[in-house]
Order: C-alpha cells, then sequence, then structure tokens
C-alpha cells in the first residue's frame, strides 16, 4: 500500500511591485515553480503582512492562466488588510492528480482600478497551496 502525502508548495513572497497590472481591476502574479504530475490540490491559505490597500476593496483567489478561481471556491477572500485568510479547492482534479504540471496564478481584484492599489504602494503575502501528491 502506498501512502499518499499532504503537501505544501509555499510560493515566494508576492509583493505588489512584482504583480502584473491588467489595466482592469485585476492584478495577477504566478508562482515560480509550479503543481507537480499528479498533484491534487486541496486548498490554499494567504498571510498577509501588508495589505493591497488603494482600492474600496481587495478580495484575491488562486487559480492558473486562463481559470483564474481553479483552486478557490470563494473568491472574495479580502487582502485589503493584513490577516490570514484561505479556501478550499473547487474540486479535485482527478482521484490520479492532473497529467501535466501546472502554474498557480494568484489574481487580486479592486473594487474599481487595480492601478489605484499598485500607486498606493502596498501590498506584500505568502501563498501556500496545499495539495496531495499522488506519485
Amino acid at each position: 500500500m502506498k501512502f499518499r502525502n499532504v503537501k505544501s508548495l509555499l510560493s515566494q513572497v508576492l509583493e505588489i511591485a512584482d504583480f502584473t497590472d491588467n489595466t482592469n481591476t485585476t492584478g495577477y502574479i504566478d508562482f515560480d515553480a509550479p503543481l507537480p504530475v499528479g498533484a491534487i490540490p486541496l486548498g490554499w491559505k494567504a498571510t498577509v503582512s501588508e495589505g493591497f490597500a488603494g482600492d474600496t476593496t481587495a478580495v484575491m483567489q488562486v487559480g492558473i492562466s486562463g481559470d483564474l478561481d481553479k483552486y478557490s471556491a470563494n473568491t472574495a477572500q479580502s487582502v485589503l488588510a493584513a490577516g490570514v485568510v484561505g479556501s478550499l479547492a473547487l474540486a479535485a482534479d482527478a482521484v490520479t492528480g492532473f497529467s501535466a504540471a501546472k502554474t498557480p496564478r494568484v489574481t487580486v481584484t479592486g473594487g474599481a482600478d487595480f492601478t489605484s492599489i499598485v500607486t498606493a504602494g502596498g501590498g506584500s503575502m505568502v501563498v501556500e497551496l496545499f495539495y496531495i501528491d499522488t506519485k
């Protein structure tokens, strides 16, 4: 019998200056390392050390390019102020996990324009993505 291990992919510290501004309400940053082949994502936790202020709201979600909420059942987790937030994944990819490595993407959405969050200059968090390693 092979045991499955819950793992944690800890991203780099995500700073506002490293986000890509979509010139709309959103900005994003991709993890440096992908989730491995066979991973089954369970959820994520973000420890916000400095809030993403400068707008009336700032909420985050974790997913991938083309499916921004793939790992976020709750996309209304506020990162406007310092604190700890998180979400379970939407659904498991399958019992065997996915067949190709996937690069997680963190997206922050403001109420008006992400540029106002960038201009305020604040925003820092560490995001952990928890998954089962099936390999």
